[in-house]
């Protein structure tokens, strides 16, 4: 009994990360983004770093794309003021912060002036 217990433990821990593969997003290469910038799917990282630019200011340390179904999202990693680094999902469509994540507190919906 205790080795059919092991026998189905191990096989669902076996099985656990596949279950999250399959759950997760996908990241895309530079190539990839470039033909979905061209095909005017998703703005290109420099137009999305001017629309960020109205509500988070900071310098741009670490950018990833990423596909979810039909969504794109960048991931970007900034460096604000006293180099405290934070993290910020956008649309890749938009340049607007992804609904649902939290902004982080640095950051100011709908900013328009300098800090």
């Amino acid at each position: 009994m205790i080795r059919l217990f092991f026998i189905c433990f191990f096989s669902l821990l076996a099985f656990q990360p596949w279950v999250r593969v399959a759950a997760s997003s996908t990241e895309l290469h530079h190539n990839q983004a470039v033909t979905l910038v061209a095909s005017g799917q998703i703005l290109s990282l420099t137009d999305t770093l001017a629309i960020v630019s109205h509500y988070c200011k900071g310098k741009l340390m670490d950018a990833h794309l990423y596909q979810e179904g039909n969504k794109w999202r960048y991931d970007l990693e900034l460096k604000v003021h006293k180099g405290q680094l934070l993290k910020l999902s956008v649309d890749a469509r938009s340049g607007k912060p992804v609904p649902g994540l939290p902004l982080p507190s640095e950051c100011q919906p709908n900013e328009t002036t300098a800090r």
